[in-house]
């Protein structure tokens, strides 16, 4: 008898989506960062994500307004990845009875901080008991804005692939939490993630990019999203992936691998998109006029193969995916 580790998450999903009703009204359904829905003329963006103790978040690692701040990120994150504008959001809380009141209510300052930031509200939501960890999930309902959303099917035979941001610091921010190292920028990275509403929203406007996404279980694995679709291949050079002084030297320090780690560390949530390669120059130019957040070129859609390589050469593993890793390769377990 398989068990889930046997396929890993993705596979689940598949396997179980097959038993899943859907209806026209849904334009977009399950496979994607949100579901869109048509509702009374609108299309509506829904997204779920769920975070657990000793899993995505630890304790003795973050202050709890930080962990409620990641939380909200994530699900916020997924609506920039499809280029919506968040409006409503649910929270559901699972913990013991006896967790302390001021750590929930510091953790729920720590949603609301971030959530408020760009003027969605909390609605609603549920609470239960749970024996042993604390479990909070944040849906987020958003709006399609001008009718065009980006999906992460789209990408076409010499699209340029495209980031926004740095990438790794995330990762290293976690490494340094682990072993109690001093790396204040990446530990900030780590805990509180800018999830890029306003980029998505001004990318999604912008017909010269065919589909997109945020990273959130590592650079390479992630790109396979953009690649599977269209059985297309990317070529990713390494040379060009963006890396901040503060993370090349905490890798120098520490002997970390900066490409490894910046292709698989996970959770950058930055923006990862296809674009017209005869207009990359132009879209790029007029990003950098309109937000500081940089912006990097760092491979290309080909058919000449299927998947993810780097300078042409396939690459065993790289990111995360749930229910195929231990307790060592958790995100935020430490253990």
């Amino acid at each position: 008898m398989k068990r889930i580790e046997d396929i890993g998450e993705f596979k689940l999903i598949e396997r179980l989506a097959r038993f899943l009703p859907s209806t026209p009204t849904v334009v977009e359904g399950i496979g994607d960062d949100c579901a869109v829905v048509r509702l009374f003329g609108h299309q509506l963006m829904v997204t779920s994500d769920l975070s657990v103790e000793n899993t995505h978040f630890r304790r003795d690692y973050a202050h709890p307004e930080e962990i409620g701040w990641k939380v909200a990120a994530s699900s916020l994150s997924d609506i920039a990845a499809m280029g919506g504008t968040p409006l409503f959001a649910l929270t559901s809380l699972s913990c013991p009875s006896d967790t302390p009141i001021i750590f929930l209510e510091q953790m729920y300052q720590g949603i609301s901080n971030l959530l408020s930031r760009y003027g969605v509200v909390v609605i609603g939501g549920d609470t239960t008991r749970s024996p042993e960890l604390i479990s909070i999930d944040v849906t987020v309902f958003g709006e399609v804005s001008g009718n065009r959303f980006l999906r992460r099917r789209g990408a076409q035979i010499g699209d340029l692939l495209t980031v926004t941001g740095f990438l790794g610091e995330s990762a290293a921010g976690l490494d340094a939490l682990r072993h109690g190292r001093d790396a204040h920028q990446l530990k900030e990275e780590h805990l509180r993630p800018k999830p890029r509403i306003l980029e998505g929203l001004w990318l999604s406007g912008r017909p010269q990019v065919h589909a997109m996404l945020d990273i959130s279980d590592g650079l390479y694995q992630d790109a396979g999203h953009l690649a599977k679709p269209g059985r297309l291949g990317i070529n990713v050079d390494p040379s060009r992936l963006p890396l901040s002084d503060a993370f090349k030297d905490y890798c120098e320090r520490w002997d970390l691998d900066p490409i490894d780690t910046a292709l698989s560390g996970g959770e950058d949530y930055e923006l990862l998109f296809a674009t017209d390669s005869g207009e990359c120059t132009q879209i790029m130019h007029a990003f950098r006029q309109e937000f500081r957040t940089p912006i990097t070129v760092i491979g290309e859609f080909t058919d000449a193969w299927t998947g993810v390589r780097i300078q042409g050469q396939k690459r065993e593993g790289g990111g995360y995916n749930h229910f195929m890793h231990g307790p060592e390769d958790r995100r935020d377990a430490g253990e």
